[in-house]
């Protein structure tokens, strides 16, 4: 096992240990039985290692559904069941409301992706921005309510829900508009 991987799976496995990524540095290099300037070799911060995480986890599962060409179906299930493998980490990392946190890191790197997969056909670059920006930021947002509540539903539900669209309710305008508001 690499240094990089004790450091990981140290850090983990406090955040499940202690319902926190609230974990010194201190604390990891003792679980992972190695010198801070290892830990600082390889990371500038715990919240590094959280960005690490994710990219092993779920970037990867996305690369792998671009090159198996998978159906927009198949690729979302697969991303939800790549959190729902690592649960016990992410329940609690989504929960993390510092800077640089899961949450922030999630929406930096899926804006990354959506811009990148979209810049050939959104010529605009200010729409791609604020595009890729939504996707990603409805994306974390359904993800974070889905971690929240214990990720209780299966990962082809949150599919189903993250692919339903506001078009297929706008036949029932009519309906909707005329409902009081008593929220």
């Amino acid at each position: 096992m690499t240094t990089k991987e004790k450091i990981k799976d140290a850090f983990i496995a406090l955040v499940i240990e202690k319902q926190t990524v609230k974990i010194s540095v201190k604390d990891i290099v003792k679980r992972a039985k190695i010198s801070r300037r290892s830990f600082y070799n390889y990371y500038a911060d715990r919240q590094s290692i959280t960005e690490d995480i994710y990219i092993e986890t779920i970037e990867s599962t996305i690369k792998e559904c671009f090159d198996k060409k998978m159906t927009t179906e198949m690729f979302i299930t697969e991303i939800y069941k790549a959190f729902f493998k690592n649960k016990n980490f992410f329940i609690v990392a989504i929960k993390d409301d510092e800077q640089n946190s899961l949450f922030d890191t999630i929406i930096e790197r899926n804006q990354i992706v959506f811009s990148y997969l979209y810049k050939d056909i959104i010529q605009n670059q200010i729409k791609l921005d604020y595009l890729s920006y939504k996707y990603a930021s409805t994306q974390v947002m359904l993800l974070k309510k889905w971690l929240n509540n214990g990720m209780v539903e299966s990962p082809e539900f949150m599919t189903e829900v993250y692919l339903d669209s506001h078009k297929n309710y706008e036949n029932m305008h009519e309906s909707i508009i005329n409902k009081k508001t008593n929220w």
